[in-house]
This record gives C-alpha cells, structure tokens and sequence, in this order.
C-alpha cells in the first residue's frame, strides 16, 4: 500500500531533473531583423540566409562586444556562450536546430541551403551571456558585404524578450 501511494505521490508532483527551457534567440533576433531593421538600413540585393545552425552560426570567433549598447567590456572574452543551450540546438531533432523561414520575405532575402555562396550573407552567432554580468543575453547578427561588414547587437532579457539593439559597421576601402 505504501507503495502505491508514494508511486501516485511522485506520479502526480512529478520527479526528476527539469532542464531550462531557451526562447529559440536566433529566430527571435531575425524575425526583429527582418520586421524591424532592415528597412532602416536595406540592401541593394537580396540577403543570402541559411537555415541551418552550422550554416547561419559564423565562426566561434564571430561574436563581438556591444560596446553600443554601454557595454565597456575590453575583449570579447567577457562573454561565454550558453553551453546548455548550444548543447540542445545541435540535435537534429531540436526545435532550435532550424530557422523557420515561413514567413520570409522573398523580395529581401534568398535561402541558400549551405554556406556557400556571393554576397549579401546574413549569419547570426549563439547566444552570449557576460561572465559576470546580468542576465541579459546577446546576440549578433552580421551582413557581410564585399566591402561592407555590418553587425547588429541586440539584446535580450532571459525570456528572450528584445530589449535593445544598436549597429555597428566597417567598411574596406580599396586604394590602387
């Protein structure tokens, strides 16, 4: 008897390890961009995306600091990625595995299905936390032109709630 209601007490409360469930920030920062700031600042073709995490993430080197939101740090090493969150999204069953692009505009952007291809490229970095800061999370979204490299830092709340965002930019200039 003991046991059956220990057994229907568990059953019922629920046991075991609950993992923290993440807001997908990727498609929440492109959805703001592709709504919101690329009509403030538009190209002259049509942006090349990628749905894939391995394809839209750029390189481990590619987060920047956002010192245009107030952040002062001096190296981008005051920031560490979500591990856990990293860890999740590269399951192929993950929900966060694939940008959903149902909604895109097709007069803006073109889908690419890997990373190759010309320019305008659209690639958007893994969430980053700073070390010993808030719990505000950040991500980046770069469009890489031939001469034009622009980042969008933009800022979130831990329940993936947009709270700011700035750009940034440099441009190469080509002397003969």
């Amino acid at each position: 008897m003991k046991k059956a209601i220990l057994l229907t007490f568990l059953l019922n409360c629920g046991i075991g390890i609950s993992q923290t469930e993440f807001p997908f920030y990727e498609q929440i920062a492109f959805d703001f961009y592709q709504s919101t700031i690329i009509d403030s600042f538009p190209s002259k073709k049509k942006i090349k995306v990628y749905p894939y995490v391995m394809d839209f993430h750029p390189p481990r080197t590619g987060f920047y600091n956002p010192i245009c939101l107030g952040i002062s740090w001096k190296s981008k090493t005051q920031f560490k990625e979500l591990e856990s969150y990293l860890e999740t999204q590269l399951n192929i069953d993950s929900d966060r595995f694939e940008l959903d692009f149902s909604n895109l505009d097709k007069k803006k952007f073109k889908i690419k299905r890997n990373g190759n291809g010309t320019y305008p490229k659209l690639q958007i970095t893994a969430p980053h936390k700073e070390i010993n800061g808030t719990e505000r999370i950040f991500v980046n979204i770069h469009i890489t032109n031939k001469y034009l490299y622009e980042t969008y830092h933009i800022e979130f709340n831990d329940k993936g709630k947009i709270i700011n965002w700035c750009r940034t930019y440099d441009e190469v200039i080509r002397t003969y």
